[in-house]
């Protein structure tokens, strides 16, 4: 159960719709709504989901009857959709702004394990997602809220896509902690984001690194925010110059900074640095979540391997198919993250790269193969991860960045551009990523240093 509560305190504060819902009013409406969807158990049902309280209803609702859940962007095109139900048939589509509800009828399919899947590639148009249970979901969000040490006074920011990974674990830890959460799908940059802080008495900000940017950029912790006593990021790695400069200035206002790494494929978050630490471990992701083993894999001589983790959280495997949804329900004893690292000898973790052709992009994983193909219609060559998501290198043309990022579904600011003479290739034709990501490495450091 990700729902912890039933009585008449706050749970849910759905900013756009103006509509408040305590535990005991969350808990009727999921009732209710389960029981309009109960015919969708074992069944596959498509949801697309924002921050807003009729999705986070659903999605309880559907978990409920025991659903195989999709979690998808309310705009998925239509197109997608379409390639997607004929990869998995599912027997609903809810929730989406490009199609109506629709609930198909006919011969019952053979029941499915409930699940919930997640994209793996941040929407990319590939039918990949990971396979996720409730029960993993639950002992992940009852780890962090062990270890960020959440009390049900606690309130967060829930501004994250849902069909984030992340985005859901701030939801499912505050939800089975007893707190609350506010919905809203404000831009951080837009000034009524810390006015919502204000107004509602927000004390936990979840972000993406990048998030921590725009609240360096627009100046947000030098607004009046009485109640924020903590914020917290995952999904890739913080650059130590931010955390120098916005760590002094949250600890003199008393906002602690928690550092976490996490995965979709091990249910959210894996690790957790308190704000104590921060200052002595700036760059380390911090300790394993509490009944979670984080393990180095044939680790070099600096004692840097390949990062794996076992916990109750890990996925089931991955899907493309309607077929491979009831392979196993069993999650994966042992999970390959993809990512190099080192475990210091207090057993914290320190990430120092990925190991293969991936890319993160606001905590998903998005394989560079994948956005190659999705983007050689632009002109693109090469994809190559940096520090902030991806860049794609062009030879000629002017392939708009925001354009890119629309073609894959990806949020603003995930992808750049790199306009070279001539992409480099090895001896026998193939494009030299080791050039090519040192090619971008300098032109990161001469946007940092302010030359063009």
């Amino acid at each position: 159960m990700l729902h912890s509560r039933s009585d008449d305190a706050v749970a849910l504060i759905d900013v756009a719709e103006e509509r408040t819902l305590t535990h005991a009013q969350l808990e009727k409406a999921v009732a209710e709504r389960a029981d309009t969807l109960a015919g969708l158990a074992g069944r596959v049902t498509f949801l697309g989901v924002r921050p807003a309280a009729a999705s986070v209803i659903d999605l309880l609702a559907l978990l409920r009857v025991r659903s195989t859940v999709a979690l998808l962007d309310v705009t998925t095109p239509i197109e997608r959709l379409a390639t997607w139900r004929d990869n998995y048939l599912p027997e609903a589509l809810l929730g989406f702004d490009t199609s109506p509800d629709v609930t198909w009828s006919g011969t019952p399919a053979t029941p499915l394990p409930e699940s919930v899947l997640i994209p793996t590639s941040g929407s990319t148009g590939s039918p990949k997602f990971v396979r996720l249970s409730e029960a993993g979901l639950a002992a992940n969000a009852a780890q962090i809220v062990e270890a960020t040490r959440m009390e049900e006074g606690d309130r967060a920011l829930v501004h994250l896509p849902l069909h984030f990974s992340y985005g859901l674990s701030v939801l499912t830890s505050h939800l089975l902690a007893g707190a609350s959460v506010v919905l809203s799908t404000v831009s951080a940059t837009r000034p009524q984001f810390a006015e919502q802080l204000a107004e509602h008495s927000v004390t936990c900000l979840p972000g993406v690194p990048f998030s921590l940017e725009i609240y360096r950029r627009t100046r947000l912790f030098t607004r009046e925010l009485p109640a924020l006593r903590s914020v917290t990021t995952s999904g890739g790695r913080v650059p130590p110059d931010l955390l120098n400069e916005l760590g002094p200035l949250l600890e003199e206002r008393g906002i602690g900074f928690w550092a976490m790494y996490g995965q979709t494929e091990a249910s959210g978050r894996i690790s957790v640095l308190p704000p104590e630490e921060l200052s002595a471990a700036i760059g380390s992701v911090g300790y394993p979540l509490p009944g979670l083993r984080v393990s180095i894999q044939q680790p070099d001589d600096n004692g840097v391997g390949a990062v794996h983790v076992s916990g109750p959280g890990n996925m089931f495997g991955y899907a493309t198919h309607r077929s491979d949804l009831g392979i196993t329900d069993q999650p994966l004893v042992d999970l390959d993250t993809g990512d190099a690292g080192h475990l210091d000898a207090d057993g914290r973790l320190w990430l120092t790269g990925r190991r293969q052709r991936l890319a993160k992009v606001y905590g998903a994983r998005v394989a560079l193969d994948d956005v190659e193909t999705q983007l050689a219609g632009f002109g693109v060559l090469a994809a190559i991860a940096d520090n902030n998501g991806i860049t794609v290198i062009i030879e000629t043309g002017s392939a708009s960045a925001r354009d890119l990022e629309r073609a894959m579904g990806f949020p603003a600011r995930s992808i750049r551009v790199l306009d070279v003479e001539a992409v480099p290739r090895t001896a026998s034709g193939k494009v030299d990523y080791g050039r090519l990501t040192e090619l971008v490495g300098g032109a990161e450091s001469r946007k940092a240093g302010g030359t063009t």
